[in-house]
């Protein structure tokens, strides 16, 4: 751990009695935020997932305001159902081979603009999207057979056979492909950490090293400086006998790189079993990061308080 215990009082470097960078809209999924991704115009595509009474539906915003596009979409299947891909103006869910078994087999189109189902395949797994078609596989005889499928109506344009040369070809395609651009991720506080003496020494002002479970995740964005990290909570009454209680949360704060002041501060996660990485990001003009696992939230860096 790089950092030097901090004085009882030093906290009041950082005190606030409000929140000086609200975030700029927040959704709350009404479930886990199982994943999101980002459909490359502006929206954003989420699956939410009610472990409890295991439903799965599936939510689309706008990325500049979080508006809601569509949301609380359902498959015909409530739990074994999950996301696969975007391309173009439809994304594609899949069901699974069984229950409990990873593989997927069955291919859902939907529309991205409202939500509505296109078409189903159930005979088929998804491969892949790109451009004008769709590829799906199944198990031959003689192992995998591959083809090539209208977007529009999920017909068969192509059998391909057990081409699975040009399957690769495709898929190395579409990694070369992914436009990562514009997202910056935490890293470990270490001394190899970019900018780490200046976030070191504001970070020894607002940390107590003793405190900290895992690591200490921190970004470094012109003057702001973002860090996040899990403590050990105090058992709530009776959490000790019955073992009810996570053992962690997870702490987040953003600060002026000097430690002047501070800038948000929030628990992200109240109950953690343990502790874990990448709980925020910053993509082009936004941080975000999902509050207690279900309530998406943003924050404006262009509205960040001087």
């Amino acid at each position: 751990m790089l950092f030097a215990l901090r004085k009882s009082n030093s906290m009041r470097l950082f005190s606030t009695s409000r929140q000086r960078w609200k975030p700029a809209w927040t959704y709350d999924a009404g479930a886990h935020v199982w994943r999101f991704v980002f459909t490359g115009d502006g929206r954003l595509l989420g699956e939410a997932r009610d472990t409890d009474a295991r439903t799965t539906t599936f939510f689309c915003l706008r990325e500049a305001d979080g508006s809601v596009v569509f949301e609380k979409l359902r498959s015909d299947e409530e739990w074994w159902v999950g996301f696969e891909a975007v391309e173009g103006s439809r994304f594609y869910l899949h069901g699974f081979r069984k229950p409990d078994m990873p593989q997927h087999l069955g291919i859902r189109a939907h529309d991205l603009d409202t939500g509505a189902l296109l078409w189903r395949n159930d005979d088929l797994a998804f491969v892949l999207a790109r451009g004008d078609a769709v590829y799906a596989t199944r198990e031959g005889f003689g192992g995998l057979e591959f083809f090539r499928l209208s977007p529009e109506d999920g017909s068969v344009i192509e059998d391909m056979g057990q081409d699975t040369e040009s399957i690769n070809v495709l898929r190395a395609l579409l990694n070369e492909e992914e436009d990562f651009r514009g997202y910056r991720y935490p890293e470990p506080m270490t001394a190899a950490h970019p900018g780490s003496e200046d976030a070191r020494k504001t970070l020894q002002k607002l940390v107590d090293p003793s405190r900290v479970i895992g690591t200490l995740d921190a970004l470094v964005e012109d003057n702001l400086l973002l860090a996040a990290w899990h403590e050990a909570k105090a058992p709530s009454k009776g959490a000790a006998d019955n073992g009810s209680d996570a053992a962690l949360r997870q702490q987040f704060r953003a600060v002026s790189l000097d430690g002047k002041q501070t800038l948000f501060e929030d628990i992200i996660l109240d109950h953690a079993d343990a502790p874990g990485m990448d709980s925020f990001f910053l993509k082009d003009s936004q941080l975000m990061y999902i509050k207690n696992r279900r309530i998406l939230t943003a924050h404006d860096l262009n509205g960040v308080p001087s």
